[in-house]
């Protein structure tokens, strides 16, 4: 029902309501009713409490009605028996809140019965207004309660760093005399009290954002809707948006809602970007998931059997998918390794021909690869070296007794991929999967538009205007500034080497005066650095326990878990030196699967170690470093530090760990804390 004027007509309509007439023969009883209560004022929510003293000497009574008007409109009705003649009755009639209703009088109407349907009737006319709450609160999905505050009349709101989605109920405290608590939740997809479903506030990337509630117009914002060709992707994780498509080649997808699309990468094996913005589609006809990834800006997608993944057939049909190292999408950032579910699915050009085109130095690298063609998204069928021959002389097929591992590609002696070249990789599967033949053109140089990014006035180095570095001589609690980069908000900071104020909107660096190699990722959004010297050179661990010390290991990971640290040399990371020879871990304890943004601990593992250089030499071995306080009710170390026996850490919960060598690396200490 819609109520918007009702008021504007309510009192010519109040003058339906006249009392009880005289009429010829008067109906067998006399009720009469005496009512108590304020009948002056009341608030949308609110509730009208009255009490009626009910009367009639001659004939048992019945009923007391209790009518309430919006215009002409009956919005609350309540039904009192009332068995005694001379007793009170209190009657409680509910002002219902609707959207965009003005300020005005409502009309109650009481009218007492008795068994012979003889009626008296009494009306009243009520000021209603809106609440003008102090403040609500925004109770979000997983229970975490937030304030929205008041910023003008009606309007409300509160900014903090959010996911991208932001799914919860505005729940507004009791106003008035005989208030009560509202809640409002989410149906149709409309805002309206006492709805059960979750209100889905969604911005087109997490970060800092606001979110607004109107209590007049009940409208709320932000709602960021992603959609192609209408149709409207479902959110996977705060950043990740699918939907599943039948497409056929050629076909047209027009975008629309996804942020910074001018930006995002397109991959050429599945679309054509045309000028107007839509999309054309370029792999062969069939069922497939498109997955918006919006904070490393790009579509995933692969074919479908049924909702999962399609597989490979014997007769080659079906899928081919790209697991291991040394490729990525949409860059180098984001490289599939060996975990599985990050496996590339090729673009099927043909009925048995798939198709991957890979840029040097962007999504492949340029003088190591080491990944293999499966029939899955993870581990099972794959195509060999006795079932792949390669036609390139660009790129081989291990065989196992050719120095690579069988089936894994690698590139020939000599060979290093052009930078911005752009290689199409093609496998024919025909003849089916056991006699598959591998082609690899290129296809010429990718022009590449650097967009520079500034820290401190020094320009960031870039290759893929994704993941930008810069070596710079900083000082400790000095502020960083960057220049043609303002999306301080959506990014992770490191938080033992930066401090990003979000009321100032700037970002203090923390450890000790030095050298820096400092490093933005937009792919990732986040924002890091290592202790470097002069050169770029990784610095190493000194004698005197200043330097840098370095972590590598499992259950460890920045900015998540979904990037541990593992044991690869090279991939080590740098703990921030906070004061000389004192350095520091910090983050949240989370799952290995599914961890979110700043979860750098896993719960219910760990197994790591420091080192005195990116890489294999010098250690902290078994009893290296002494344990502070209550660190040994955590930690245990067995040549490597772990859980202690049959301790988990408290899931969400923030920790720290603190490496105290100032006193020399021979009199290390550690200490492990629940902050």
């Amino acid at each position: 029902m819609k109520y918007t004027g009702l008021f504007t007509i309510l009192l010519a309509s109040a003058a339906m309501f006249g009392a009880c007439s005289d009429d010829d023969v008067k109906a067998p009883g006399n009720p009469t009713m005496e009512v108590t209560g304020n009948l002056e004022q009341a608030y949308f929510g609110d509730s009208l409490k009255v009490t009626i003293k009910a009367t009639d000497t001659q004939v048992p009574l019945s009923t007391i009605h209790a009518e309430l008007y919006f215009g002409d409109e009956m919005v609350t009705e309540e039904i009192i028996r009332t068995k005694v003649s001379g007793a009170d009755y209190e009657a409680k009639i509910n002002v219902p809140y609707y959207a965009n209703i003005p300020d005005g009088k409502a009309t109650l109407r009481l009218t007492l019965q008795n068994i012979n349907f003889t009626t008296t009737e009494q009306i009243y006319n009520v000021n209603i207004a809106h609440p003008d709450y102090p403040s609500l609160t925004f109770r979000a999905e997983n229970g975490e309660e937030y304030i929205m505050e008041k910023t003008a009349t009606n309007e409300y709101s509160m900014t903090q760093r959010f996911p991208a989605e932001m799914r919860g109920v505005i729940v507004a405290p009791a106003y008035g005399e005989n208030g009560n608590e509202i809640i409002f939740g989410y149906e149709n997809s409309e805002i309206k009290p006492g709805a059960e479903g979750m209100i889905p506030f969604s911005n087109s990337v997490p970060g800092r954002y606001t979110i607004t509630f109107n209590t007049f117009s009940f409208e709320g914002s932000p709602f960021v809707v992603m959609t192609l060709n209408g149709d409207r992707l479902e959110a996977i994780d705060e950043t990740s948006f699918q939907i599943d498509m039948n497409l056929a080649k050629g076909d047209i997808l027009t975008p629309e809602g996804f942020p910074n699309f001018n930006d995002w990468w397109i991959n050429p094996d599945y679309f054509t970007k045309n000028s107007d913005g839509s999309l054309s589609f370029n792999a062969y006809d069939g069922n497939y998931r498109i997955i918006a990834d919006t904070r490393s800006q790009y579509f995933r997608v692969y074919k479908l059997l049924g909702t999962e993944p399609a597989t490979l057939n014997e007769d080659g049909t079906g899928a081919l998918w790209v697991i291991g190292a040394g490729v990525g999408h949409p860059s180098l950032s984001n490289e599939v390794g060996w975990t599985t579910e990050k496996a590339l699915c090729m673009a099927p050009v043909g009925e048995k021909t798939y198709q991957i085109t890979l840029v040097g130095g962007k999504t492949v690298n340029v003088n190591d690869i080491n990944f293999k063609f499966f029939g899955q998204m993870g581990w099972g069928v794959e195509l060999t070296g006795n079932d792949l021959v390669s036609k390139s002389d660009l790129i081989g097929v291990g065989t196992g007794d050719n120095g690579h591992d069988n089936g894994n590609l690698f590139l020939y002696d000599g060979v290093v991929l052009q930078d911005n070249g752009v290689y199409v990789i093609t496998v024919d599967l025909t003849q089916g999967i056991h006699d598959a033949i591998m082609t690899v053109n290129y296809n010429g140089e990718q022009q590449f538009e650097e967009k520079p990014i500034y820290l401190n006035e020094q320009k960031m180095s870039t290759s893929d205007n994704v993941l930008y570095s810069t070596v710079i001589e900083l000082t400790q609690n000095s502020k960083i500034a960057f220049k043609e980069f303002s999306a301080l908000d959506e990014i992770y900071v490191d938080p033992d080497y930066f401090y990003f104020d979000e009321d100032a909107f700037d970002i203090t660096f923390l450890p000790v005066d030095g050298y820096y190699n400092v490093s933005l990722d937009k792919l990732n959004a986040t924002l890091t650095a290592k202790r470097v010297n002069a050169d770029g050179s990784d610095m190493t661990l000194q004698a005197n326990g200043s330097g840098a010390l370095w972590l590598m290991g499992w259950g460890v990971g920045s900015p998540n878990l979904d990037y541990q640290f593992g044991w690869d040399p090279g991939k080590a990371y740098c703990l921030a030196e906070i004061k000389p020879g004192i350095f520091q871990f910090t983050g949240n304890a989370g799952p290995e699967h599914g961890s979110s943004t700043g979860d750098r601990f896993r719960f219910d593992y760990l197994s790591f170690k420091f080192f005195h250089q990116n890489g294999w030499g010098g250690e902290f071995g078994e009893g290296a470093l002494a344990m502070e306080g209550s660190t040994n009710t955590l930690l245990k170390n067995t040549g490597n530090f772990e859980l202690a026996d049959g301790v988990n850490l408290e899931n969400e919960a923030k920790y720290r760990i603190t490496v105290d060598l100032s006193a020399g690396i021979e009199n290390g200490k550690i200490k492990m804390e629940k902050l």
